[in-house]
């Protein structure tokens, strides 16, 4: 046996006999070639087109350059290969060392390969052929070329299971093609899982584009990966990216720890069966789920379509498995046909369709800042009772009803109707809590309905006219707690109003129009369990947003106020910095302020 070793850590050609050391090519069946020097900088070896080198082994960045091909950047050696590289007869066909080592293969050829530690990118038309049994360790990529592996076995490979390596296909018509007429392998996967002697390793297939597949070789020609692929086993990923669609006529059953992960276009199955595995990502199910394990919505909009959904699995949203990691931005989910066992947990960013609300029984748990739309659902208000979200029309009727989960202490559910009032949005509020000087009410429910708001915006309030007239610039202005009122506050910015609701004789509504910076609303005679906070749009006129509170002092009628011109941004940007502030003045009497800053 000989040994060559590339004799400086700078790029060149294998061709050129002063690269290595001993200054000899390395061509022969018995070569043992190593590509191993202490570096700081990455360089590249290539074997150039229509070259044709023969070894017995080539073993890369295996003690000096070890760590750096795990790094980013990469500061170890690469190998380009545009000709063939040839292991010899009766080699084993090991391209050894780092699992990291970086591959180039543009038209390139391997002869007779084994085991290959590398990463694998090819373009072009590469071929990896031989009588050898291939066994990829890390990752091979198709990049927009077609990479055919037509060996005499794929070695990570029991029957029809795959239980090691990565395959990619990825770009404008990356292909990578299993077996093939050469060694008459013929190649059906039904089944991809981890590796049984790696526990924390795992097997992945990548289909990276609309164009993209891995084929199988079955006698006459290729077919598609997804003509046989049934279950995705314990520690197995399959990723259907950028678009790419999946049609199947298999049911495609998950195992534990096992991921099916979409940025897809349609999915198409006989039916996806999550046995204790996980679907994330974003695209479009066609088919039928049973979910006993994790269904999540990831960067985009997850739908399943009328084929329902059923089990007893959580769906779940924004957190990436394959990664580790959390989005940043919120995620859709949207559904048809929900069974009872499914319970929806959301994240606070995060939107949940219900196209059929009829066949919806699953339960939600969502949070301040989640969004809930509902097809067909006209509504005017929802209100909390226990675990259960009624949705009332503006008489007061339930009209739809959905089953929650988790802790609502302190919130409200805000609709919107959609659709010309034929369908629903409900948004959770929060306690607006984060205000600076104050600490928030909490309530469970919408107290105030749209159908008051409506009556109260009849009015005249912003059309400048008032039934009553504030005091000047400076003073106190008394509102009347027993009549229905409505005020045009003038652009002075230190008027102070007086609410006294300790003896109300009559539920009433009053309105503060253009309430400006520097203003402020005194209430007298309320603590902080006795109103709730709603925001509601356009109260009273085109544009306007309002914060509706409802005031009840307790044995007494509910006084509803309004102020217009502010949004529960406002309050959570400090721009009322004294909102909802506790305070008890000389006569022992308590009262809150909502100051304008």
């Amino acid at each position: 046996m000989a040994s060559y070793s590339w004799a400086s850590p700078i790029s060149g050609d294998w061709i050129s006999a002063a690269n290595w050391s001993p200054a000899a090519v390395p061509n022969d069946p018995t070569a043992n070639v190593t590509i191993d020097n202490p570096t700081l900088a990455p360089y590249m070896v290539s074997i150039g087109t229509g070259e044709f080198w023969t070894v017995n082994s080539l073993t890369m960045n295996n003690v000096n350059d070890l760590a750096g091909s795990n790094r980013v950047p990469y500061t170890a050696a690469a190998l380009d290969i545009n000709g063939t590289l040839n292991f010899g007869a009766g080699s084993a066909g090991t391209l050894g060392g780092s699992l990291q080592t970086l591959l180039f293969m543009n038209n390139g050829t391997i002869l007779n390969p084994g085991t290959i530690n590398a990463f694998v990118q090819g373009t072009g038309n590469v071929l990896l052929t031989g009588t050898n049994g291939l066994y990829i360790t890390n990752w091979l990529q198709a990049a927009g070329g077609v990479v055919t592996i037509d060996t005499k076995s794929i070695a990570e490979m029991t029957g029809n299971t795959l239980f090691d390596g990565i395959f990619e296909a990825q770009g404008l018509g990356g292909v990578v093609n299993l077996g093939g007429p050469r060694q008459n392998l013929i190649v059906n996967i039904a089944t991809i899982e981890g590796p049984p002697t790696i526990p924390n390793g795992w097997t992945e297939l990548i289909l990276n584009g609309t164009l993209t597949e891995i084929g199988e070789w079955n006698g006459t020609g290729y077919v598609g990966i997804e003509s046989t692929l049934t279950e995705i086993g314990a520690r197995g990923t399959v990723d259907v990216l950028n678009g790419r669609n999946y049609i199947t006529p298999h049911t495609l059953t998950i195992q534990p720890t096992g991921l099916l992960n979409l940025s897809a276009g349609t999915v198409t199955t006989g039916g996806i069966d999550i046995n204790g595995g996980t679907v994330q990502g974003a695209g479009n199910i066609n088919s039928g789920v049973i979910n006993n394990g994790t269904l999540r919505a990831l960067d985009g909009t997850l739908t399943v379509g009328t084929g329902g959904l059923v089990g007893t699995g959580l769906v779940s949203f924004d957190y990436d498995q394959k990664f580790g990691t959390v989005s940043a931005t919120g995620a859709v989910m949207e559904v048809h046909g929900v069974g009872p066992g499914q319970t929806f947990v959301m994240n606070g960013d995060d939107t949940l369709v219900i196209d059929t609300p009829v066949s919806f029984a699953g339960t939600i748990d969502a949070k301040v800042g989640d969004k809930i739309l509902l097809g067909g659902v006209g509504a005017s208000s929802a209100t909390l009772s226990g675990d259960t979200l009624n949705l009332q029309n503006a008489a007061g009727q339930t009209v739809y009803a959905l089953h929650m989960g988790g802790n609502y202490t302190g919130d409200s559910f805000a609709l919107t109707p959609l659709g010309g009032g034929t369908s629903s949005e409900i948004q959770v509020k929060g306690p607006l809590a984060s205000l600076a000087g104050g600490t928030s009410a909490t309530s469970d429910t919408a107290a105030i309905t749209p159908a008051s708001l409506t009556a109260a915006s009849t009015s005249s309030v912003f059309t400048n006219t008032a039934s009553v007239t504030p005091a000047g610039p400076g003073s106190d202005t008394q509102l009347d707690a027993n009549t229905t009122s409505s005020f045009v506050i003038a652009a002075s910015g230190d008027q102070t109003f007086v609410m006294d609701v300790r003896n109300p004789t009559v539920s009433t509504f009053s309105t503060i129009a253009n309430f400006h910076s520097g203003d402020t609303v005194k209430i007298l005679g309320l603590s902080l369990s006795d109103f709730t906070v709603n925001l509601y749009n356009d109260v009273g006129a085109p544009g306007y947003t309002g914060l509706a509170f409802a005031l009840s002092s307790p044995g007494h009628p509910t006084v509803n106020l309004v102020l217009s011109g502010y949004s529960t941004a406002d309050l959570t940007n400090g721009r009322l910095s004294q909102a909802f502030g506790t305070v008890t003045d000389p006569s022992a009497t308590p009262y809150l302020t909502i100051h304008a800053t």
